[in-house]
């Protein structure tokens, strides 16, 4: 599954970004012991056979939705909320003939002074497989595709004779796809040409998803509801069914595909000569991975020929766009992602921070390079597109991240009145990984939220105006909208009147499904990690500060990417307060200062999975260890 920075600002300015691959595990809910919803499963064994993952009322879309307990208590059903802060029990209703066994796990909407309804049970027990299937619940993300949908879907047929006559053939050319080695779906692809004077001619080659979700029917309908595909460490809920996603619209060699592809021809230091679209067919050659080609740029690796050539060539490039992005003010923000294995029942057999490669940078320009020139000629062209839009920071926002790194003693904005230089000048200073990592985060927090607009504003983190989303259709609906525009250019025609009313409805709906999507990844992904941390309690860890309130103090481990939270005030029998900017407390009796960044040794002390809680406790005898940094921006 795709999980690092595939856009290098995907993650950082909090986008659902970067094309994320199907894991190799499959589609969601098909682990094992999961029941389809509606049947009731038999009688006491059911707790031994897993969940049932019944679906009972998913009509009220208002109500916040919880994880919580049924009980059976006098006579009547109630309902017991994990997490104890939203109160205590209330009184459970649904709606059919299903209902819950005293104790059972179930997900539940809880409207304001109203009753609990119920709306998925799961089973007696807390097991790791209806993980994934709770969090689904809890986002209402639409799990299972409708008979008319599949049908459509299968219905679709592979690229035939009769559909080339238009399409550019590409199928004798090399082109390659780039991706994390478990990738099930694969949706663009490069291949690479010598041009006149020097220059190359990239050609940046993407499914043809429009070619078979046609405006207006089933698949169409469904995939906007959608908005986007989410990818839980279980596996993955798909915008389109697998008949697309994983068969006819993916990239995979040795067979012919569909593809919209965009040929950029390239100066050697990266300058844009001039550009064509073009309706092809291709056939990929090879299925590369990013350790692969990794190796290749580190001399370790040995693949054939053409294709290191190629690679090379594509590097030199890559590198060119690099630097000329960043002298146009794009920001060099960083972060790492978790990635998280699990075995077949659903626990977590490994978790770990993802390595960011200069092969994931590779595909990262061009893809970038593909989403400018699409946008661009969409803004000229006045063509109806969703943009992607990202805003600079307020100067309220900048002020207070300026105090917050004068409390940390942390390298400062400059007197830069532009705020994109200013923040280029703080992200290039020196700092050990630690506070690098702890400023690269601040820095995230003082952004706007990226989102979709029907008119382009431009995009403060990538320095760019006319930006869109092109290069993933298989799994964000953006994409695929603006890929029926483009198809509009190749073919002559004057795309359909749109109704900016109507777009921008439409923008705003896939904004919020994105960050619905992103919320839900990475409530999976903390499940998963407190599932880890349940067989190591008592055990001691060392973490760093990631954020303060006046009760306590978040804490991310250093071995596992999980936050847990420290009661501060309770383990040193004191009372803290916080300072103004947030970035640091200080105890009124102890005078103990903990602030952002530093490292503090803990013990695992509670876990509890359901509530989505983990506790730490101070180990007293330890100080924080304050990771000692240089440079300054003045």
């Amino acid at each position: 599954m795709r999980r690092h920075s595939r856009f290098g600002l995907r993650v950082a300015l909090r986008e659902a970004p970067g094309p994320r691959r199907m894991s190799a595990r499959g589609t969601l809910f098909r682990s094992r012991g999961m029941r389809r919803p509606g049947r009731r499963p038999p009688g006491p064994a059911r707790g031994r056979r897993g969940p049932a993952g019944r679906s009972l009322d998913s009509a009220r879309e208002a109500a916040p939705r919880l994880i919580g307990r049924a009980h059976r208590v006098r006579g009547r059903w109630v309902f017991d909320p994990a997490r104890r802060r939203h109160g205590g029990t209330l009184e459970l209703e649904w709606h059919g003939r299903h209902a819950p066994e005293d104790g059972d796990w179930c997900v539940a909407e809880v409207p304001p002074g109203g009753p609990a309804f119920l709306v998925e049970v799961f089973g007696a027990e807390d097991r790791p497989q209806w993980d994934d299937a709770a969090v689904a619940s809890q986002f209402r993300l639409r799990t299972r595709f409708m008979h008319a949908v599949l049908e459509e879907a299968e219905a679709c047929a592979p690229p035939a004779a009769a559909g080339l006559a238009r399409r550019e053939d590409l199928r004798g050319a090399l082109v390659f796809t780039v991706d994390p080695a478990d990738a099930r779906d694969h949706d663009d692809a490069l291949s690479i040409r010598p041009h006149e004077g020097g220059a190359h001619e990239v050609g940046i080659h993407i499914a043809d998803v429009s070619h078979y979700v046609r405006p207006g029917r089933a698949l169409d309908h469904e995939a906007e509801r959608r908005g986007t595909s989410c990818y839980l460490p279980g596996g993955v809920i798909p915008m389109l069914p697998e008949r697309l996603s994983a068969g006819l619209c993916s990239l995979v060699p040795g067979e012919d595909r569909f593809a919209l592809s965009v040929f950029a021809v390239l100066a050697p230091d990266g300058a844009l000569a001039r550009f064509r679209f073009a309706e092809t067919v291709v056939r990929s050659r090879h299925r590369l991975a990013y350790e692969e080609v990794q190796a290749v740029f580190d001399g370790t690796g040995d693949l054939p020929g053409e294709v290191t050539a190629a690679l090379g060539a594509l590097r030199d490039l890559a590198r060119a766009l690099r630097r000329r992005r960043f002298a146009h003010g794009a920001l060099a923000l960083e972060t790492r992602e978790a990635r998280v294995e699990v075995d077949e029942i659903g626990y977590p057999v490994r978790i770990e921070r993802r390595p960011h490669l200069e092969s994931h940078e590779l595909i990262e320009e061009f893809m970038l390079l593909a989403n400018r020139i699409v946008g661009a000629e969409g803004a000229r062209r006045r063509a109806g597109m969703l943009y992607r839009v990202h805003e600079a920071p307020s100067p309220h926002r900048l002020l207070e991240l300026d105090a917050a790194l004068r409390t940390l003693g942390l390298p400062r904005l400059g007197p830069d009145p532009d705020p994109a230089t200013a923040l280029q000048s703080l992200l290039a200073a020196g700092l050990d990984p630690a506070h690098r990592g702890l400023l690269h985060r601040m820095v995230l927090r003082a952004l706007p939220r990226a989102r979709y607009q029907e008119r382009d504003f431009g995009h403060f983190g990538l320095a760019a105006r006319g930006y869109c989303h092109f290069t993933s259709p298989i799994r964000r609906y953006p994409d695929l909208h603006n890929h029926r525009r483009v198809r509009e250019w190749i073919r002559g025609r004057p795309g359909a009147a749109w109704d900016p009313l109507a777009l921008a409805e439409r923008a705003e709906r896939c904004s919020a499904a994105e960050q619905i999507a992103t919320d839900a990844e990475r409530e999976a992904v903390k499940v998963k990690g407190l599932r880890h941390l349940e067989g190591r309690l008592g055990d001691h860890a060392s973490g760093m500060i990631t954020g303060l309130v006046p009760r306590g103090l978040f804490v991310e481990l250093d071995d596992v990417p999980v936050e847990g939270f420290v009661r501060v005030g309770q383990d040193l029998d004191d009372d803290f307060t916080l300072d103004p900017s947030g970035a640091r407390m200080t105890g009124r009796r102890t005078r103990r200062r903990f602030a952002l960044g530093d490292t503090i040794e803990v013990t695992i002390a509670r876990v509890d999975v359901p509530a989505r809680e983990c506790d730490l406790a101070l180990v007293h005898a330890r100080r924080p260890i304050r990771r000692r940094h240089r440079g300054r921006v003045r």
